[in-house]
């Protein structure tokens, strides 16, 4: 029985770790994202922050970004040791947004689209062709 209490009790704090860390790096990403959006207004510039973050990581040399799975399915590996790029994902509704959708008699699918999930790139300076 302890066993079984202990493994889920492991799995929680599993979890409870990557909840924080997934909720440090969307601090880190809106914070860089607040941080250009000055940048560019006290230039005069509007651009949505996607855009602002693309243009940051280029000047870096980042201008081809895919997804891990999409650098895989064109014949390439992710370099050892190498970090994602962080983007803001298409929304989609959050589990409150949901719930309210629900309690006015909508479907999930009716649902407002507010929540931002990361979405994990790769640029072509981190991948290699696989041989």
């Amino acid at each position: 029985m302890t066993t079984n209490t202990q493994q889920a009790e492991a799995t929680q704090q599993v979890l409870t770790e990557k909840q924080e860390l997934a909720r440090a790096r969307r601090k880190a990403l809106k914070d860089l994202c607040n941080e250009l959006q000055q940048a560019a207004k006290a230039t005069g510039v509007e651009m949505k922050p996607n855009e602002l973050l693309r243009e940051h990581y280029a000047q870096a040399g980042h201008t081809e970004l895919k997804s891990f799975s999409e650098w895989k399915e064109a014949g390439y590996y992710v370099k050892k040791g190498e970090k994602a790029i962080l983007l803001w994902a298409h929304p989609k509704p959050s589990r409150e947004a949901k719930e309210f959708a629900k309690s006015q008699g909508k479907s999930k699918d009716e649902a407002k689209n507010d929540f931002y999930p990361l979405a994990y790139l790769f640029s072509s300076k981190q991948v290699a062709k696989r041989q």
